[in-house]
């Protein structure tokens, strides 16, 4: 190991634990390295930070902020969750079925976590307050929920992946289906045990014209769905290109059909997109020199014979992988870590048969269970500065709910099939 790498990786530690901006924390220390290495082209250092920019499947990704920032602006999750309360609020512990059910059909729209727990979630936390819900089970299942997002496509994670991975993230979005919905029943059945245990109410179940009154004001929001998710597996449009559409048919809802949104309120999106999607790049391209000295010290070969060395079972070495990503889910954000361990993974997957499609959910899961885990969740930061509550009660409330996050985590690393059916159905290469 030379001086320059072990400068490299002391300069890394000492700015994460200077809470300094993740992007310096990589491109600090990559600089580092080349500054004390010597011999290398800065010129090609630019290059390949520039390089990982110039990317055509990035481009979805302000797209589906965008997206997720008018559909919260606009009205449209409001009326997801007036459809899902008709449809499931007559269930002991109703409003948790519910927000699970909403957080799924959110999902299919913004593909972001955060955009879940800082968009529907306000409307989740608010009438479950009002029905006298326990904060333990507020914020737990609001916070788990919200990990739905980046699985049911379409998925900002996973054009990250897609983009990291040389990977059709068409396919990454069909795969992900049959993992949301596990994750939805496996909550929705963590929260029929809590339900019963409590003794919740039931309160009356609604009648069919108010069940088609509340799917008739959403109507146009689920369209959104069929759109997004027929459009990509019928071949019309790819992923960066669905994203677009995503964006002009929130405008044309919210404005021609709800009427719910000012021109200075989209104005606004816009603005908040830009504002967000700058540090996002910035990760992005320092993630790209970061990654570039790891592979130039080889350190995915060294990983790859290490945890040959432990196990060539390939069962074995998935668990690992989970292991490893739980790790650096809890301490970094979920960009920086797919672009730095998904090249060191790669061979290692490939040399004992593990489809690539699979471990690109595999990653996402474990790297959105890291959200609602401290000290780095952004979930759980989020939850507590959008209800003034202290972060550690936050922590508190959320951690039984890895439990059944845990569960749906091993289900899906060790069922193959649960992930490659649909791909294989609709005749997408796996």
């Amino acid at each position: 190991m030379s001086t320059a790498f072990i400068v490299f990786l002391l300069v890394f530690v000492c700015f994460l634990f200077l809470g300094a901006p993740i992007y310096l924390c990589l491109l600090c220390s990559g600089l580092s390295y080349v500054y004390l290495h010597g011999g290398i082209d800065n010129m090609a250092v630019m290059a390949k930070m520039y390089g990982s920019l110039n990317n055509f499947v990035l481009l979805a990704i302000p797209m589906f902020m965008m997206a997720g920032k008018i559909m919260n602006t606009g009205g449209i999750t409001d009326r997801i969750f007036g459809f899902c309360r008709s449809v499931l609020g007559h269930f002991p512990g109703g409003l948790a079925y519910v927000n699970v059910l909403a957080s799924f059909i959110f999902s299919g729209m913004s593909g972001s976590a955060l955009a879940d727990v800082g968009g529907l979630g306000a409307v989740e936390i608010k009438a479950m307050r009002d029905e006298g819900y326990e904060d333990d089970v507020i914020f737990g299942v609001t916070a788990a929920s919200a990990t739905m997002g980046p699985i049911v496509p379409p998925s900002i994670p996973m054009v990250i992946y897609g983009a990291a991975a040389s990977v059709s993230v068409g396919t990454l979005f069909m795969a992900g289906i049959g993992p949301g919905v596990v994750i939805g029943l496996i909550l929705s059945a963590y929260v029929y045990y809590i339900a019963k245990k409590r003794k919740y109410p039931v309160h009356k179940r609604s009648n069919l014209k108010e069940i088609w009154g509340w799917f008739r004001k959403s109507f146009w929001a689920l369209l959104m769905i069929a759109i997004i998710l027929g459009g990509i597996s019928g071949g019309f449009f790819t992923p960066t290109e669905a994203s677009c559409v995503a964006i002009v048919y929130c405008i044309f809802a919210v404005f021609v059909i709800y009427k719910d949104m000012k021109p200075h309120e989209l104005l606004g999106c816009f603005s908040d997109t830009v504002v967000d999607i700058v540090p996002a790049l910035a990760i992005v391209a320092s993630a790209s020199l970061f990654g570039w000295v790891l592979q130039f010290e080889h350190l995915g070969k060294l990983m790859m014979n290490g945890m040959m060395a432990i196990s060539t079972n390939k069962w074995v070495i998935l668990g690992m992988i989970d292991l490893i990503l739980l790790f650096f889910g809890m301490i970094l954000d979920s960009t920086p870590t797919i672009l730095l361990l998904v090249p060191i993974f790669q061979p290692l997957v490939r040399e004992i048969g593990i489809s690539e499609i699979h471990l690109g959910i595999v990653v996402v899961l474990n790297l959105m269970i890291g959200l609602m885990t401290p000290p780095y969740g952004q979930s759980l930061f989020m939850l507590s500065g959008a209800t003034r509550t202290p972060f550690n009660k936050v922590v508190s409330y959320v951690i039984p709910w890895l439990l059944p996050m845990f569960i749906a985590l091993i289900l899906v690393t060790f069922c193959p099939a649960i992930t490659l059916t649909i791909p294989r159905l609709l005749g997408m290469a796996v």
